[in-house]
């Protein structure tokens, strides 16, 4: 078994522990399967051999599906009404992403709760 596993077994190198560790897994099941396939066709003669069967397991996965592309869900805009300065105003709180441009900062609007700079504050309510 660990000879077949060897023959055929990618020869990258990763920093993260678990890949390896996966992607042993991986080729642990194709051998299985391999093993299974030979065990139900023993006696015909429709047997395989181990890179045959592996390659076709692999055209097998890249015609199964196209890659999915994420597609990020609706955002969610304020109407222009909401966004006025009805109370509005800046408080200093803990660190967190500014809603406008996407950096750290320790404001935040007291009425939306959104951080924001104080240079961002007035573009984001359209001042």
């Amino acid at each position: 078994m660990d000879r077949l596993l060897g023959s055929y077994r990618p020869k990258l190198r990763s920093k993260k522990w678990w890949w390896n560790l996966s992607r042993n897994g991986l080729n642990m099941a194709v051998f299985a399967g391999w093993l299974l396939h030979c065990e139900l066709h023993k006696s015909s003669d429709a047997t395989m051999t181990h890179i045959t069967f592996r390659r076709d397991v692999t055209m097998s996965l890249l015609q199964l599906k196209q890659k999915l592309t994420v597609r990020p869900g609706p955002r969610v805009h304020l109407r222009h009404e909401d966004r006025k300065t009805d109370g509005h105003y800046i408080i200093s709180t803990t660190q967190g992403r500014c809603a406008e441009c996407k950096k750290n900062t320790t404001n935040q609007c007291q009425q939306c709760k959104k951080r924001l700079h104080k240079k961002g504050f007035a573009a984001y309510h359209g001042l």
